[in-house]
Parts: structure tokens; C-alpha cells; sequence
């Protein structure tokens, strides 16, 4: 065959990169050129039988595969019939198109990959405008290929990241070529989330940048499962209240505080009493749920700056920070003590009753760290169960007995208030001028059958910590009310009766309720009714104070503002409310005439009071020095042991006997 080929023809031939072969009807082969050899990967394929397949109707190229040693390839091929020495025979040409297969499949199973990966991907050209997104960019951010091809990249910004932060990551995309880290996007609908980001830069042969790829993961469930960790971490699982290791940072913040601003922290230590039993009886799943429960009370009975952990078991840790004195928590501790000591409802019906033992250490009395306040907690927890459960106890010996008088005394005024032992006594109210008694102050006093008549500051301050205040300044206020129109019934000339309104009473109690009602009860005159403000029941509320002061002078009540200069002290106050009188506290009264500082304050309160058009009462006038001075300064009124102590009712008439005549 070679012999009938030209040499020239030949050359030609085995230079052609696609392989000619020329085969016989039964595939055996009379031909072949070079680069069939290296197609097929055999040497010498004349005489060889190949198993391809011979299209002779059409010149339509098919597409083969070739078994080779080195493993499957492709193939192009395309045939035509001839005759060759009288037979028929067929020239094939054969096209290697492995490679392109290989090719085509890679790109395939990248845009398989890029279509179906979970990741959201998207390409943006030179000028940051989108010119490619997938399938997981719609899902993960709500926008379709419509809505995003051709916008800018920024379409996706959250707005909480500032512009150092973009600056950093394309300073790293033109420096490296990529830049990876945690970003916050927005998705179509608005939500701000999560994503972890790759942005990758592609460039030409040239080194210029083409587009830059990014692939990103909305990593919100992960970032949730990191809080949950992190929860979990720092608090108890049963009831959700912080741990110890929570605890002991809260604990840190609140010493730190409380150095910086000279405060008082107190850690209560609590154990439940018989929880033991609930579990042996009603079993694991019912102590569980009364845990859960306990702690759900705990945290009612808290102010929300107060922080409850479970320390583990049924052992319980309550945080107190800003607390005003060291009494204060027992007050906490005895009310946990009535709460938790009430029944619990437990699933099936079940009821039980526990108590609770509680130890108290304070910051700075016992202690400048967390550990050691926690330690000295524990310590007195040990005592207090010590002792016989259902009670408290302070790691210091002095302030658990101060702390237990001063609710003996709670308890013991309790029952006095509803037993009729307070009393109330009148201290006169004299013009300067005339001399004459023209008023008096009501004051309450407590007939203690345990230490006898006992003055306000033995119980006035944890009346007002408990509430009992209101209670106690209502009794007064209608006492004072029933004796002042006993006088008018009995023919004295009309007195004005003065009564303290506590801070508590003033914004707590609908006062101007209170006050129509006894008035309106006993047939007390309004105009012979004297209410003492202090300064502080103003300012803390003054908006408040204001509308409270208008409707009290709308039933035709003296308003005064009592201890005036112990506090605010705010002139503009003073002309924005509508009151009558001023009372000069008697800590300005005690040293005149010997303090020149203490005579220059009270002449200005007066000549401040003058130019208001406010009536002034001196308090504590004691000797005749002090009544000449208030004298001197016009002052209107006086108070004090110069004339009578505060006195019970019928002295108070001898008084007034003696000194109107």
C-alpha cells in the first residue's frame, strides 16, 4: 500500500494530527497514519481488526470510545466509502477528543458544584455589579438572579459595619488577592444576619482584575448554637438561673461598683429544709419541678438589679447591690423565709412544705472578694441551719442581732399599729407677736408595752422601708383631725393642727383621697388642716408633687414644706409649688445666737420666705436668746421646749389654758 503512496502524499498524511484510517468491510485495517497509531496507542495497526463503527450515509461525525491501555478516551470520527482495487473499503478519520471530553465534564461538575453547593456564591466584574449568583444566594438572601444581576455588591450591606472595616478587607483583597472573615449582610425581607465570607480576585494574563468571587455561609444557626453554649456555660440548665461562674463575675462588677461609689453589697446564701424528703417521697422529677418553681419565686420577690443563682442541688445564691444598709437584707431574708415556707403545688396534686435557711455576708464588712464573701455566706448558712432551720444568719454575730431586734421591732409594731398602741402628741405652734398658741403639730408616738412610749426615730425609718408608714400616717392624720374638732366642740378658738405626710404616704397613698375623707368623717375644718411636706417628697417627682399639691389645695388644706434647708432647698421649687408655710429646720435654730453662719442662713430663709409671700415657723426654739433673734428677723411663728415638749391632748389643753387664758 505504501508503495502505491507517493512519498510526498505520505509526508502529508502522518503530519495531519487527526488519525486517517482506511478499513476493509470487516474493520480490518489497510491503512493508517501516524497519529492513528498515537490515537488507538498501538504501533503498526496494519492488518489489525478495529471494532469502530462505519457510517456510510451521511458524513455526520460520531462519537466513540476508545478502550486504550492508558484507560477510556474519546473519539471523533467520520467516514466515507471508496473502492479500493475493485472491493469496497472505507476511510475513516479519527478525532482524539479526550481532552475536550475531560474538559466539558470538569465544567460540568463545577457548574453542578456551583449550582447545588450550600454555600451562596456570586460573582461581581470589575466595577462591584453582580454578574453571576447561584441557587444558595436566593435561598440564603431572598433575592432572585433577576433582582440582582446587574446591581451592585452593596445591594447586600447590613449598615453595622463602619467604613475602617471595608477598608481593612479590600486593602487584604488587593494586597493577597482574598480576604476571609465573619460579616453581617441583610437579606430581601430586612434581617440583618451572619455570614462567613471568602472573597477571592480573578485576573487576566495580564495581572488586570476580571471579577472577584465570593462564597459565603449564613452561619446563623451556628451563632445560636454559640449562645446556647455559651448559656449554657453560665447558667443551670434546670432552672435557667446563672451559675456559680456567672455568678462570681456579677459578684466582681458589684465589688467594683460598690468600692467606686462607697455602697453596700450583700450575698444571701439559701438551702432548702426537708428538700431531701421531696425527692426520697415524690421522687427526682418532682424535686426538679419544685427547684424550678423555688427559683420562679425567688425572682419575683427580687428587684431586677438583684441577681438569683442556683449554686447546685438545692442550694440557691441571691446577689443584693445598692442596698442602703446592712439591715436591709435581713428584711430580704426574712421575706424569703415567708415565701418559700408557704405549700407547693406539685404535678399529680401533690402539695409539700419546705423552708429555707439562709446565711448573709456583706461587702466590705466581711470581705473585699468574691470567693471569700462566698465563703462567709456559706459559713453563716452552716450556723443558721445550725440553729434550727427557718431562719437567717449574718456571718457577723453584731449585725445578725441587730438585724433580729430590728424585726422584733417590725413584728411588734405590726401589732401595735392594729392594737391601738400609737399615740399622738401636740407640740404648740406660738406667734411671734402676740404670744398666743395659734396651732399645734401633731406627732406620733408608740405606747411599746415591751419598752414603754417610744419616740418616731426609734421606729419611723423601717415603718417607711415596710410600708407600714402609710398606715401609721393615716391613723395620725385622722386622730389629729377627731381631736382638733373635739377643741372646736369644746369651745377653744380654731387651731391650726399640723400633720407629717411622709415621702411614701405623699406618692403612694392618693393622699388628697385620704385627706377629703377625714375631713369629710370627723368635721374637721380643711382651712385648720396643716399638711408638712418634706423637701425631698417634692423634688424626687416634681411633676407629680405638682398636680398632688394642686388638688390637696383644692380642698382648701395648709400646705407647708418642712425641714426647709436640709435638702434641695430649690428656690424655683419653692415658687412652683403652692405653698403656705415655710419651716426653718431646727438644726439652723440650735446654735444662733453664737454661729454667724447658722444666723445669716436663717435671715435669708425668712427674707426668701417674705418675698414668696410664705408664713415662716422656726422649729427647736429652745432658749430666749433664739425666740429674741426670730423676733428681730419677723419671723411668724415658733416651735420648740422653750415653750412645751410635744405633749398628750389634755396637757395640750392645760396649755391652752394657761397661755391664751
Amino acid at each position: 500500500m505504501s508503495e502505491e503512496i507517493s512519498d510526498n502524499l505520505q509526508l502529508i498524511l502522518d503530519a495531519i494530527t487527526d488519525g486517517i484510517v482506511m478499513v476493509d468491510r470487516l474493520g480490518k485495517v489497510l491503512y493508517s497514519n501516524r497519529s492513528a497509531e498515537r490515537i488507538f496507542e498501538r504501533d503498526n495497526l496494519i492488518g489489525k481488526t478495529l471494532a469502530i463503527p462505519v457510517n456510510t450515509s451521511t458524513n455526520t461525525p460520531q462519537e466513540i470510545n476508545l478502550l486504550r491501555p492508558s484507560g477510556l478516551g474519546w473519539a471523533e470520527l467520520r467516514s466515507a466509502s471508496i473502492q479500493w482495487q475493485g472491493n469496497d473499503a472505507y476511510v475513516i478519520g479519527v478525532r482524539d477528543i479526550t481532552e475536550n471530553k475531560l474538559n466539558d465534564e470538569r465544567l460540568r461538575q463545577a457548574a453542578a458544584v456551583f449550582d447545588n453547593t450550600r454555600d451562596g456564591v456570586m460573582t461581581v466584574d470589575a466595577d462591584l455589579r453582580i454578574v453571576h449568583i447561584n441557587a444558595a444566594f436566593t435561598d440564603i438572601t431572598g433575592y432572585t438572579e433577576a433582582e440582582t444581576l446587574g446591581k451592585p455588591s452593596s445591594l447586600l450591606r447590613s449598615g453595622r459595619h463602619d467604613r475602617e472595616f471595608y477598608a481593612q478587607m479590600w486593602q487584604s483583597i488587593t494586597i493577597t488577592g482574598h480576604w476571609q472573615g465573619e460579616i453581617w449582610n441583610r437579606r430581601k425581607s430586612g434581617e440583618v444576619y451572619p455570614e462567613l465570607l471568602s472573597i477571592s480576585r480573578v485576573t487576566d494574563k495580564s495581572g488586570t482584575t476580571t471579577h472577584y468571587v465570593g462564597v459565603f455561609a449564613d452561619i446563623s444557626k451556628l451563632k445560636t448554637s454559640e449562645l446556647q453554649l455559651d448559656f449554657l456555660a453560665h447558667h443551670d440548665p434546670l432552672t435557667r438561673l446563672p451559675n456559680r461562674l456567672l455568678l462570681l463575675s456579677h459578684l466582681e462588677h458589684a465589688i467594683k461598683t460598690a468600692q467606686r461609689e462607697g455602697k453596700i453589697v450583700a450575698l444571701l446564701m439559701l438551702d432548702l429544709d426537708r428538700f431531701k424528703e421531696v425527692n426520697d417521697i415524690f421522687g427526682h422529677l418532682a424535686g426538679d419541678q419544685l427547684l424550678q418553681q423555688v427559683a420562679d419565686r425567688l425572682i419575683a420577690r427580687l428587684r431586677s438589679v438583684d441577681t438569683v443563682c442556683r449554686l447546685g442541688g438545692d442550694e440557691f445564691i441571691l446577689l443584693l447591690e445598692d442596698i442602703e444598709q446592712a439591715e436591709d437584707a435581713a428584711l430580704v431574708a426574712n421575706d424569703i423565709i415567708s415565701a418559700l415556707s408557704e405549700p407547693w403545688q406539685l404535678s399529680q396534686d401533690s402539695e409539700v412544705s419546705i423552708g429555707v435557711s439562709i446565711g448573709i455576708s456583706l461587702y466590705p464588712e466581711h470581705g473585699n472578694e468574691a470567693e471569700q464573701l462566698i465563703q462567709q455566706a456559706d459559713t453563716a448558712l452552716y450556723h443558721a441551719k445550725a440553729k434550727g432551720r427557718g431562719c437567717f444568719k449574718y456571718f457577723c454575730e453584731d449585725i445578725t442581732h441587730a438585724a433580729r431586734v430590728r424585726m422584733d421591732i417590725e413584728v411588734r409594731l405590726r401589732r401595735g399599729i392594729n392594737e391601738g398602741e400609737l399615740r399622738v402628741h401636740y407640740q404648740p405652734q406660738i406667734d411671734i407677736i402676740t404670744g398666743r398658741i395659734v396651732g399645734a403639730e401633731a406627732l406620733v408616738r408608740w405606747q411599746d408595752p415591751l419598752n414603754g412610749l417610744l419616740l418616731p426615730t426609734v421606729f419611723i425609718e423601717l415603718a417607711e422601708k415596710t410600708g407600714l408608714i402609710t398606715s401609721i400616717g393615716n391613723w395620725v392624720l385622722k386622730a389629729a383631725c377627731t381631736q382638733g374638732q373635739r377643741w372646736l366642740n369644746a369651745g377653744y378658738p380654731p387651731l391650726t393642727i399640723a400633720v407629717n405626710v411622709s415621702p411614701h404616704q405623699f406618692r403612694y397613698s392618693h393622699i388628697d383621697t385620704v385627706v377629703n375623707e377625714v375631713l369629710n368623717e370627723t368635721g374637721f375644718p380643711a382651712y385648720c388642716l396643716e399638711l408638712e411636706l418634706t423637701e425631698s417628697a417634692l423634688m424626687q417627682r416634681e411633676g407629680e408633687a405638682t398636680l398632688i399639691l394642686a388638688r390637696l389645695n383644692k380642698l382648701g388644706v395648709t400646705l407647708a414644706i418642712d425641714d426647709f434647708g436640709t435638702g434641695y432647698s430649690s428656690l424655683a421649687y419653692l415658687k412652683l409649688f403652692p405653698l403656705n408655710v415655710l419651716k426653718i429646720d431646727k438644726s439652723f435654730i440650735d446654735n444662733i445666737p453664737h454661729s454667724r453662719s447658722d444666723i445669716a442662713m436663717t435671715a435669708t430663709i425668712i427674707a426668701i420666705a417674705r418675698t414668696l409671700n410664705l408664713k415662716v415657723l422656726a422649729e427647736g426654739v429652745e432658749t430666749p436668746a433664739q425666740l429674741a433673734f426670730l423676733q428681730e428677723q419677723s419671723c411668724d411663728l415658733y416651735q420648740g421646749y422653750l415653750t412645751s415638749p410635744p405633749v398628750p391632748a389634755a396637757e395640750f389643753e392645760q396649755l391652752l389654758k394657761k397661755i391664751n387664758g
